[in-house]
């Protein structure tokens, strides 16, 4: 039953029914769905009260993309200012929880870098 939805969702809606934000949107895959084996070694890796649980529920695909960048200093830097600015316009933004999350991220990350 549920499969019926995930493959409309990933059909592409035309262009000029999309909000200009969503048209920059990579088209989703259904490795977003979960986190990957790298998420997950790197959330084990974490102390257990920075463990941004509510982004690995509800946003796995950005969860992956923070784990993939983490090693990074100027890379995982551009993945949280792109996640925390909206320079795109029109962007939802994510729930506080979850902002709250990304910032102590943030901060344990630059503190780990020595900034």
């Amino acid at each position: 039953m549920f499969s019926i939805f995930r493959v409309l969702s990933l059909q592409d809606p035309p262009d000029d029914v999309l909000p200009p934000a969503a048209r920059l949107r990579r088209t989703p895959r259904a490795c977003d769905d979960a986190l990957n084996g790298t998420s997950r070694a790197w959330l084990r890796q974490l102390p257990a009260g920075r463990r941004p649980l509510r982004l690995c529920e509800r946003f796995p695909r950005v969860a992956n993309r923070i784990a993939w960048c983490w090693g990074d200093t100027v890379l995982i830097d551009a993945v949280f200012d792109d996640l925390l600015n909206d320079r795109r316009g029109g962007r939802e933004g994510f729930p506080r929880g979850v902002v709250l999350e990304l910032r102590r991220l943030r901060e344990f990350r630059a503190a780990l870098a020595g900034h």
